[in-house]
């Protein structure tokens, strides 16, 4: 006989008789004016770290990933925050580390996915992808099963997004990861959206045999959320034109790479009419960045109802597009918060109609493109509420008080080459302090002892590498332009990331080379990341 059993309904028979407790109130940062309704904005948790992923499945539970590799639950009751679980083994850094996730709360199963840097000869990354399954175990997770393991990856482009539809399956969006010539293959999964049972395995029903695949031809979606009739929708983007947001149907191709936004150019519409390609609902350039969705249905907010909900990174902001009645059109778009929040990364919606929305102004790009971006919100990245006030007296009226934005703010060019800028004065005078007595003061090494930085695809390759070799040094024969090295070269880690950057730009740009900048936020991310050399 278990002894536990009287204290424990004992224990059940005084819980329930204790007085509920009492919602813990978070502050009101601002209001959002509709025609009829008016909405509160506060922050449901702070002093985050690129939060990727939010999950509202669980009633009275607000779930979210960090980028580094958390996964966090939220009592929105209490606002009694439990760490579930820290991954070891992911190596966050630029966009990648955890990213989707998804719950069921019915079947205690939860899934996550993260991706990892391994390192090769020469320093390059290759980065996989791996998808998990957890079971939900009160306040931890527990029994993980990898369901997929060496998915492709990149540095960029990963998507990453894990849904379960109302077929309870599980639907998982994957980037192009880079190899854009790979993603009208059906074989290769970058570029997809694929679709398995919640054990791994793949349903008969999917569109080609034995192939998780269950939508191809698309570039890096990061949102996906089901809307009216239990239609799949799927927000997509890219660099320089054409973000979009698709209606994703059973073996759909969406073009890409060789349709953007609409078939609409002669080329495109010779493809599109090849290869029966699908249109998107809708296209943004110049980009936005299209990223998290979620749906709002009936009775929750009357303006907004039918609607997709979808939250923009270089457009910093919320859009607010109206559907058709059938779900298949996209009648109108509402532009909500520009520039008040800064970048947005995901959205989820909960049963009872709060809608929840994550920053993610910590993040890489930032770094790495300053010339895009003007007052981001400083400090952490944080996950804000929306909701309906019922009696609208209660508001405080010395908070803004926000509306439908009727321009869309200046979005400046994605310029991923970024022209190296006139004057490289201060990294001559650090090339000469810390690299001049090895490497000679025309770039051109010592035969057999010191590599030349002269037209080598060591200097003007591989940013990352390259950056590597400068904060952690090199002790392992290295091979440059057919000849082979293996004279040790110290660490520079006690440099600054500016001071760093300032050196590599000058040597990319010296010695007859000509080749982009390097960037401060580039070091800053090799840095964070500790990514060592290895041969």
């Amino acid at each position: 006989m278990n002894r536990l059993l009287p204290i424990i309904s004992v224990i059940c028979c005084l819980s329930c008789s204790l007085p509920q407790e009492k919602e813990v109130e978070t502050p009101a940062l601002a209001y959002l004016k509709l025609d009829d309704s008016l909405l509160e904005i506060s922050e449901i948790v702070g002093g985050l770290e690129v939060p990727w992923d939010i999950e509202t499945a669980e009633e009275g539970k607000l779930w979210f990933t960090e980028l580094s590799g958390k996964i966090y639950r939220l009592d929105l009751q209490t606002q009694e925050k439990v760490l579930m679980l820290e991954l070891p083994d992911v190596l966050s850094k630029k966009s990648y580390g955890l990213l989707g996730m998804t719950i069921d709360p019915k079947s205690k199963s939860a899934f996550l996915h993260y991706t990892f840097a391994v390192p090769k000869e020469g320093m390059e990354e290759e980065v996989n992808s791996r998808l998990v399954k957890y079971q939900i175990s009160g306040n931890s997770l527990k029994n993980p099963q990898i369901l997929m393991d060496s998915l492709p990856g990149a540095t960029f482009h990963n998507g990453s997004r894990l849904l379960i539809g109302p077929d309870k399956k599980l639907y998982f969006s994957l980037g192009d990861v880079g190899k854009t010539d790979l993603t009208q293959n059906k074989d290769f999964l970058g570029g997809k959206i694929l679709r398995l049972n919640q054990d791994g395995s793949i349903p008969p029903e999917n569109p080609y045999p034995n192939n998780p695949v269950w939508a191809m031809g698309l570039r890096n979606s990061q949102g996906l959320v089901f809307g009216p009739n239990q239609q799949l929708y799927g927000s997509d983007h890219g660099p320089l034109n054409d973000d979009e947001v698709n209606l994703l149907i059973k073996g759909g191709n969406y073009g890409w790479p060789d349709v953007h936004g609409f078939a609409d150019s002669e080329k495109e519409k010779i493809f599109a009419a090849k290869h029966q390609t699908i249109d998107p609902l809708f296209a943004w350039t110049p980009t936005i960045a299209t990223a998290g969705m979620a749906y709002l249905g009936e009775n929750m907010i009357p303006e907004w109802e039918n609607t997709l909900l979808l939250v923009s990174l270089k457009g910093q902001s919320l859009r607010v597009l109206h559907l058709s009645a059938d779900g298949k059109e996209i009648k109108d778009e509402g532009i909500f918060l520009q520039k008040h929040f800064g970048r947005l990364r995901d959205i989820a919606l909960a049963k009872n109609g709060d809608i929840f929305f994550g920053t993610s102004n910590r993040d890489w790009h930032p770094r790495f493109q300053p010339w895009m971006y003007d007052n981001l919100p400083d400090g952490p990245d944080r996950i804000l509420r929306i909701r309906k006030i019922s009696d609208p007296s209660q508001i405080d009226p010395s908070l803004p008080v926000l509306e439908r934005e009727t321009e869309v703010i200046p979005l400046k060019d994605e310029n991923w080459n970024f022209e190296v800028p006139d004057g490289l004065e201060n990294g001559g005078i650090l090339y000469t302090q810390h690299c001049l007595t090895c490497h000679g003061p025309y770039g051109k090494g010592a035969a057999g002892l010191i590599p030349p930085l002269e037209e080598t695809e060591w200097v003007i390759g591989d940013k990352g590498k390259l950056i590597r070799v400068m904060l952690y040094g090199l002790s392992e024969p290295i091979t440059v332009n057919g000849e082979r090295y293996h004279q040790e070269m110290p660490a520079y880690s006690h440099l600054s990331d500016e001071e760093i950057a300032e050196i590599l730009t000058f040597i990319r740009n010296s010695f007859g080379n000509k080749a982009s900048a390097v960037i401060p936020g580039e070091v800053y991310e090799e840095r964070k990341s500790g990514l060592k050399s290895k041969q």
